[in-house]
């Protein structure tokens, strides 16, 4: 009796467990750009004007399907399943289990289908013709002609559609009444960015010249959208540089065009933060005063330092890391010398092969007003300061633990890495050539005697 009390409470629990999450299961077709099948797909979110991924669901190798549970915090709410720029909205409940087909701009949902993933079932079907000509394999190659007929043929049934939208779950019909308005207007974007080829300027229809010139851009929920950036870039991209011809960077042609000024903030960080601009400095000098609130205002100075320092004649930005011994040093000690600077790690073999020229190359300037610092990536303290001291390494060794300004605001994404600075903490050469290099000694020569010479 005691045994079967117990396997009905562990039976409760698991039961009461399961109610608290869901199941999102199925196949969804997407070719890399090598050919090959994705083998992954992500369950994501909206955040900050794109996706953010919550859950990669790996592929099984034969069957090719995909099985994840969905925890509390991601039910009764949109979320969205896909790759890169194909997404597709699910809506999930306690203890549902939900089967899902997609791809190729289609999906067909299956299992446990609720009231609101009927919604996302029946506008799939809808625009499936759209869908094809901006998700399927050389979309591009299909006639511009039907693609226009489809847009025509669309527009005003997927505008009834959405304004009907009437589940009884008053929070999914208002949040997906907005998030499908702008996916429709996201499909017919993305066949003419791909590369859809509609014609000269005055060949375009009416319809979408009144599409590209009616966007105001006064609504600051886009930026609540998983493709809020996404869409404005390329709705930025198609009606300036395609349909208008404009040489240039297309963010740069929207962004006197965004009336609300929350939004334009947004964007301009996001499109600096991605580094999607022509000249990097240049583009947040012009925009920084279009910064809303004092987060905004310090992160565009943050990057505009970060900037400046990529660039000949930059400031540098100061650091602080101990050395074996736990000493700290300053890289602003160092005012009124030549500094080169060496970020490696005891794992990196590129590395290891520069140490030798390097050692050569510090000889040849010993009693110069230079100074060598080697910044190790390592976050394995004791392993860097056994090569250091086992190899007997020359110049100074500093230790960053993979943390702090050397990683943030210098960016360090490869190693080895060689940055060089003149007396004046003046950026000589953020990605200097190597010590193999005979280039590098030349150009140490030129920065001591106050010479500028082309590194590159």
């Amino acid at each position: 009796m005691k045994k079967t009390l117990i396997f009905s409470a562990m039976l409760a629990l698991a039961a009461s467990s399961w109610s608290q999450t869901a199941v999102i299961k199925g196949k969804f077709h997407k070719l890399m750009p090598n050919g090959r099948e994705a083998g992954e797909v992500f369950f994501s979110k909206a955040n900050d004007g794109d996706l953010e991924v919550i859950m990669p669901m790996i592929k099984s190798r034969q069957e090719q399907v995909f099985r994840a549970e969905v925890k509390k915090e991601d039910l009764n709410t949109i979320r969205y399943v896909g790759l890169f720029d194909e997404q597709y909205a699910v809506y999930l409940k306690p203890g549902d289990e939900l089967t899902v087909d997609a791809g190729d701009g289609q999906i067909i949902y299956s299992g446990k289908v609720n009231k609101e993933n009927q919604v996302f079932a029946d506008y799939y079907k809808m625009v499936k013709p759209l869908r094809t000509y901006g998700y399927t394999k050389d979309n591009y190659r299909l006639p511009s002609d039907g693609y226009l007929k489809i847009v025509d043929s669309l527009t005003k049934p997927v505008e009834q559609f959405i304004k009907n939208i009437n589940t009884g779950n008053a929070a999914f019909d208002k949040q997906a009444k907005y998030f499908l308005t702008y996916s429709y207007k996201y499909d017919v974007l993305i066949p003419t960015a791909s590369g859809l080829n509609i014609g000269k300027e005055n060949e375009y229809p009416e319809s979408l010249v009144k599409f590209y010139n009616d966007e105001k851009w006064t609504d600051a929920n886009i930026w609540t959208l998983p493709m809020g950036y996404p869409y404005m870039l390329n709705f930025a991209f198609v009606k300036h540089i395609i349909y208008n011809a404009k040489q240039g960077m297309a963010a740069d042609f929207l962004i006197p065009e965004i009336s609300n000024k929350e939004l334009k903030a947004k964007f301009i960080l996001a499109q600096a933060e991605r580094g999607a601009t022509m000249n990097y400095v240049q583009y947040l000098e012009r925009n920084e005063q279009f910064m809303q609130t004092k987060e905004q205002r310090e992160k565009i100075k943050v990057l505009l330092k970060r900037g400046r320092l990529q660039q000949p004649g930059g400031d540098w930005i100061d650091f602080s890391y101990p050395d074996a011994s736990g000493k700290m040093h300053k890289l602003s000690d160092n005012l009124g010398k030549v500094v080169f600077i060496d970020v490696w790690a005891t794992w990196c073999a590129p590395c290891l092969k520069e140490q030798p020229a390097l050692e050569e190359l510090e000889k040849s300037f010993a009693g110069k007003d230079i100074v060598f610092i080697s910044l190790s990536i390592d976050t394995d303290k004791a392993k860097w300061q056994k090569m250091v001291e086992e190899e007997k390494l020359s110049g100074l060794h500093l230790f960053t633990n993979n943390k702090g300004p050397v990683v943030s605001d210098y960016e360090i994404k490869e190693i080895p890495r060689f940055i060089l600075f003149d007396k004046h903490g003046k950026t000589v050469d953020i990605n200097a050539p190597r010590p193999t290099d005979a280039k590098l000694k030349a150009l140490i020569e030129a920065t001591l005697k106050g010479e500028k010479i082309a590194s590159k």
